[in-house]
């Protein structure tokens, strides 16, 4: 096992979580997104209060809020080959990045909470700039790998992958530092079974891994996941930022989401592949928890369930 000082280099499981809520309902023009950030570290701090895991809480810190413009508008509207609320989001970004590095290097792990996908342009941005070179894992039902005149929403949360690899408009390819931050190679996609036909041309052009529904019913789900681990492993990679958005998960499990797709994982899997990951010498030192709709789910059952996957990838141990 690759590691620092004897422990290991992934901090899903030592040291201090830093969270940071970025409630973003922009990217998905989508009302109540923007509240699953706070809902989910409410729900995580009593989650391990209940369970009396004193010693787990004690690392979750105090949250560091990124302020975000509210979605002022039509719930749902698009508007195809554009990006809207540009400046509004590359704004938030920027306002995220600085705050994710830090944290980074400040030797804790940073989890940040939206709110839509979109606010993995400043998380992205700002572990790229914490590391040499920085490897993603985007699990996800979607790509994410759009860019404006392509996009059939002009929605920014299909967008986010795209411009972390330096395609789309430059007020969000710039933010952080003038670079592509992360190159093709070095992006893993996991769970994905909604791709757009620019996406599938882009991934079959270029060297992005991925890993869809289908390759992980022929191979299972610990084959595949093991897979991606070792290459990453052996990729030369000092750094791994990991991004999970619920709706990777099949919706008869988690509802309360605004893109949702069948097909996805069951609850087993999803945590499985969060033990795997948790449990891997990968230097996870970032995490994105993303697209839980609260107000989509009354019953409270769909944040339960993000709550308790987000903290079996942070530790705490299932019987």
């Amino acid at each position: 096992m690759n590691v620092e000082d004897g422990r290991s280099p992934n901090r899903l499981v030592t040291g201090s979580i830093q969270p940071i809520l970025v409630p973003m309902a922009l990217g998905s023009v989508h009302a109540g997104v923007d509240l699953g950030a706070a809902a989910l570290e409410r729900e995580l701090r009593r989650r391990w209060q209940a369970k009396g895991l004193c010693e787990t809480l004690d690392r979750l810190q105090p949250p560091d809020h990124v302020s975000v413009t509210s979605l002022d508008g039509p719930d749902k509207e698009t508007a195809p080959g554009s990006a809207m609320y540009l400046q509004e989001i590359a704004s938030s970004a920027a306002r995220q990045v600085d705050l994710t590095r830090q944290t980074i290097e400040s030797g804790r792990l940073a989890l940040t909470l939206g709110g839509d996908h979109a606010v993995a342009i400043g998380s992205v941005a700002g572990a790229s700039m914490a590391a040499r070179r920085l490897a993603v894992i985007w699990i996800d039902a979607h790509a994410d790998l759009n860019w404006p005149e392509v996009s059939p929403s002009g929605h920014i949360h299909g967008m986010p992958l795209g411009a972390s690899l330096g395609r789309g408009p430059g007020a969000l390819t710039g933010i952080g530092r003038e670079a592509v931050k992360v190159r093709n190679a070095d992006t893993y996609l996991f769970g994905v079974r909604d791709l757009d036909p620019s996406e599938r041309d882009w991934i079959s052009e270029a060297e992005i891994h991925c890993t869809t529904m289908a390759t992980i019913d022929e191979r299972g789900l610990g084959t595949a996941a093991c897979r991606m681990i070792d290459i990453i492993r052996r990729s030369g990679t000092d750094a791994v930022h990991l991004s999970f958005d619920v709706d990777v998960l099949d919706p008869a499990v988690l509802p309360g989401t605004g893109t949702p797709v069948r097909g996805g994982l069951s609850f087993r899997e999803a945590a499985r592949l969060l033990r795997l990951l948790r449990d891997s010498d990968l230097p996870i030192r970032s995490l994105d928890w993303v697209e839980l709709n609260p107000i989509l789910d009354p019953s409270g059952a769909s944040l339960g369930v993000a709550a308790e996957l987000l903290a079996i990838a942070l530790g705490e141990e299932t019987i």
